[in-house]
């Protein structure tokens, strides 16, 4: 079979950046439930300090966290791959009176009475309440009493379960705002990267997302961006028939976010943010001791706190790490079939993406030969795609407008 022949230098150099990046734009969330997920924000917002409502008066605040503030959040493809959007509600102090107290207000403020929108889709969970609809998309609400004399937004956010309400439960220390900062600074928008991107893939398409007053929104693509939202995906598929908690979103984002790639080229970079993550749960392991991270701008927010609970958890997700860095290897270094590529990517990624990513390379494929465009090197037989074969900026998704990710939400 002749092989491709990419005949440029950039983050798209080759058959394997661009089918995996091909594969990530399958992974990203779509536009269109960026924007149902806005309304659905601020619809919520609204709801909490409706006329009658018990919160009327004293919510403070409310902003965006974990992936949607940090442009990490990925599409819904396996049972438990579930879009959530992750928002802090900020209370005036004098609503709290204890962990259980606010959040049983909260709960009680977003559910209603009897017959509303909310009534039967909320949950009151251990530190949210959680409104569940019916695509698989949901809304975990944070109720968080602002601290004073500290950094930005470091707040009191509270732990109960419902199942013990004769434990009190605790207050717990959590600032999100200082990580998502903190995570941006550290994966700054690669512009070479986010060109090719834009350029080289029908499928990838990121949203340039209009902010609310006084909260940046999600930065540009870099490639580490991408390579966490492939490891959301990847982990989400491994979990997905397995009880108990997974590896945290904000663990994997600290741990991404702290190592810097030295690979220009996609697939190489992924595969050394793979590695990385990797060896350091592996050096946990090889310590019999679990690893242990906080937010950096907040030490006593801990990311570890819940997960993993045991050496058992750490071993189980090492072994998935393993098994990522050889199919990645396998995939960056080896010279591969099309059919071979669609097998890894599929087995990493799941089927959907992987058959999309190759259908589009391969109609493209065709429709450069149907022109006349595609040309072979002479000798070798291997077929050269010229820049102007490639995919370019007008095959992307359209772009939303989105404004759900932070800040205070203006009446």
């Amino acid at each position: 079979m002749d092989r491709p022949f990419f005949d440029r230098f950039g983050p798209i150099a080759s058959e394997a950046d661009l089918l995996l990046a091909e594969t990530l734009g399958s992974v990203q969330l779509p536009p269109s439930d960026y924007a149902k997920a806005e309304g659905r924000y601020h619809t919520l917002a609204d709801w909490i300090e409706r006329e009658g409502s018990p919160l009327r008066g004293r919510v403070e605040r409310v902003y965006g966290q974990g992936g949607v503030a940090q442009g990490s959040s990925i599409a819904a493809r396996a049972t438990n791959d579930e879009f959530d959007v992750d928002a802090m509600v900020e209370l005036h102090p004098d609503v709290d009176r204890g962990p259980a107290y606010v959040l049983d207000l909260l709960h009680r403020t977003i559910r209603g009475e009897p017959g509303s929108r909310y009534y039967d889709v909320t949950t009151r969970c251990t530190r949210c309440v959680q409104v569940q609809y019916a695509d698989k998309m949901h809304v975990d609400l944070t109720p968080a009493i602002l601290q004073l004399g500290v950094p930005e937004r470091q707040s009191t956010i509270f732990h109960h379960r419902v199942e013990t309400p004769h434990i009190p439960g605790k207050r717990v220390t959590a600032n999100p705002y200082g990580f998502t900062e903190w995570f941006k600074q550290n994966t700054p928008a690669e512009p070479l990267f986010a060109v090719a991107i834009a350029r080289d893939s029908v499928a990838v398409a990121k949203a340039d997302v209009e902010p609310l007053p006084d909260q940046v929104a999600p930065h540009g693509m870099s490639r580490a961006l991408a390579s966490l939202q492939l490891f959301k995906r990847y982990r989400n598929l491994r979990y997905d028939r397995r009880d108990g908690r997974c590896p945290p979103s904000v663990l994997l984002a600290k741990l991404v976010a702290g190592y810097h790639a030295s690979s220009l080229t996609f697939a190489a970079a992924v595969l050394e943010h793979a590695v990385a993550l990797r060896d350091r749960f592996q050096f946990e392991v090889e310590r019999n001791q679990l690893i242990a991270e906080s937010n950096p701008r907040c030490h006593e927010d801990v990311f570890t706190d819940r997960w993993p609970s045991a050496a058992y958890d750490q071993t189980i997700w090492l072994g998935d790490l393993n098994h990522l860095v050889r199919q990645l290897a396998r995939y960056v270094r080896d010279t591969l079939t099309l059919r071979e590529r669609q097998e890894i990517l599929g087995d990493l990624f799941g089927e959907y993406a992987a058959g999309k990513a190759i259908r589009d390379f391969a109609e493209r494929m065709g429709r450069d030969k149907e022109l006349g465009t595609s040309r072979y090197e002479t000798g070798s037989g291997r077929l050269i795609l010229p820049a102007t074969m490639l995919p370019s900026a007008a095959h992307a998704r359209p772009v939303p407008a989105t404004q759900y990710y932070g800040g205070r939400l203006w009446r």
